[in-house]
């Protein structure tokens, strides 16, 4: 319960305490993501379900919740819990509206640069150092095939060598060396930021802007991802979006009320329930 005044806004803590935590926290997203998710995995084996889709159901309901909660917690926090004057719930408020900032800026880059910067660093050292493997063998069969011996054995061994060595250049080897494609971490992130946009716009407005420039982002990045860093996909038939439709409705249904619980914490509602002849029964009919 802290008034804005100039001596807040040049004092760096002040900014520490608003921006530079949360995006402390943005960045230890992704490992806390990495974690729940082996979590959720152990879980689902655990549970050893009987059919394919079952098992991934489940495991889409796990992931998401924990999703839910590690993005989600903190802003509802401070938009719940910030009560009693108008500073106070103005003050909660400008929390939640800088961590939607935040999340949808520092932590989904940093996603983006931890699911395709660092792989593909580490494939381009993984290539070099396959390159010189390749380079050294073929300077050993050359130095092989150079010394003069008439033992037939030690031909067809140099051979062998040589047409293993051709084979392994073959780039059907590059795309094995690549990890299988899955579908399952676009579909969390496209919910994520479908939440971020349909509970928390009416706090920060430019929210599905910035989810709009992400996605421009992720589309290019999925797709060299999808071309150049990951095997072949085998097209599967289906009807549909499967459980990802039920818990897209699921979000709707919550960021309605989020949507009614931030629109009644806002100035001009706050004092229609201070009015006497409507009242907070008043004010969430109103709002209802």
């Amino acid at each position: 319960n802290i008034e804005l005044t100039r001596e807040h806004l040049t004092n760096p803590k002040f900014w520490f305490i608003v921006f530079g935590m949360p995006s402390l926290l943005g960045l230890c997203l992704p490992l806390l993501n990495f974690g729940l998710m082996r979590l959720s995995v152990l879980l689902n084996d655990f549970e050893n379900y009987r059919t394919e889709s079952e098992y991934r159901t489940f495991l889409i309901i796990k992931v998401f919740s924990f999703r839910f909660v590690c993005y989600f917690a903190t802003l509802y926090y401070y938009a719940f819990v910030s009560t009693g004057n108008d500073n106070s719930i103005n003050n909660g408020i400008l929390r939640v509206a800088t961590g939607v900032l935040v999340y949808t800026t520092v932590a989904q880059w940093w996603q983006n640069t931890l699911q395709i910067g660092f792989p593909f660093l580490i494939k381009k050292l993984r290539m070099n150092h396959r390159r010189q493997r390749l380079a050294e063998e073929l300077r050993n069969i050359e130095l092989l095939e150079g010394e003069t011996s008439d033992n037939k054995f030690r031909q067809i061994k140099i051979t062998n060598k040589r047409l293993l060595l051709e084979q392994a250049q073959d780039d059907v080897w590059l795309e094995v060396m690549n990890p299988p494609h899955d579908s399952f971490p676009e579909y969390i992130q496209a919910v994520v930021q479908f939440t971020f946009v349909s509970c928390f716009s009416v706090v920060l407005p430019i929210t599905p802007c910035l989810v709009l420039f992400n996605y421009l982002i992720s589309m290019r990045l999925d797709a060299y991802k999808l071309c150049k860093a990951r095997r072949r996909p085998l097209a599967v038939k289906t009807g549909g979006i499967g459980v990802w439709e039920h818990v897209l409705h699921i979000v709707a249904v919550i960021s309605i009320f989020s949507n009614c619980w931030f629109i009644g914490l806002s100035a001009q509602f706050r004092g229609l329930a201070e009015n006497k002849e409507i009242g907070e029964l008043g004010l969430f009919a109103i709002i209802v």
